[in-house]
């Protein structure tokens, strides 16, 4: 199977964080029991639209028709381009890198074994740089994450028709999921999640 798809949509009131909504002003009436003289107010508010448009792409099969060990063995992909745009009530229109909660670039490629009661599974996932969150007061504010592959792989043993004994790895390489401000130098996070094994045991009764 191989099928392409596009898809257009429209977005009002876009929530946009790091409003400017004014200075605390001087006094013990000032909302602050008179302290932060002169610093400046921040709020979220919807404001705006912003328009979503890509492509997405699908392909799978089942290798039936090879010889021997190799007709168990399956693929499947799917890859999603992104482009988007936005002006959060203002007059300067964003782009791909200023729009957050959608990620430019997705792409997943799955491959499957089963021969008698043994099966196996490989699957990657890849997920672009991309922001996640978009600050008004300046681009050097706004929070983007760096590009992820994550590799996952399992194995399982039909051990009865009744019995299947299973044993997954997560983010087999221990990839780190890293954010940034503004730009690649100035790191925000990092987290090294780990890798992750668990071994199961499922029955029917």
């Amino acid at each position: 199977m191989l099928s392409a798809g596009w898809f257009h949509k429209s977005i009002r009131d876009y929530i946009v964080r790091g409003i400017t909504l004014g200075t605390v002003g001087a006094g013990a009436a000032n909302g602050f029991n008179g302290e932060y003289q002169g610093f400046t107010l921040l709020t979220s508010a919807n404001a705006g639209t912003a328009v979503i448009q890509g492509w997405e792409f699908t392909y799978q099969q089942q290798f039936t028709f090879l010889p021997g060990l190799l007709k168990g063995l399956g693929v499947s992909a799917n890859y999603t381009l992104i482009q988007t745009a936005g002006d959060f009530g203002g007059a300067i229109a964003r782009r791909t890198d200023e729009v957050p909660g959608f990620i430019p670039r997705v792409g997943n490629v799955g491959l499957t074994w089963r021969h008698r009661a043994v099966s196996a599974r490989l699957a990657v996932n890849h997920v672009g740089r991309h922001i996640t969150n978009f600050t008004a007061t300046g681009s050097g504010r706004n929070l983007y994450r760096f590009s992820r592959t994550i590799t996952n792989v399992g194995l399982g043993y039909h051990f009865r028709p009744w019995l299947n004994l299973t044993l997954d790895v997560a983010n087999l390489f221990n990839e780190p999921e890293a954010s940034y401000r503004g730009i690649p130098d100035q790191m925000q996070s990092t987290n090294i999640p780990g890798t992750t094994i668990t071994m199961g045991v499922n029955g029917r009764f």
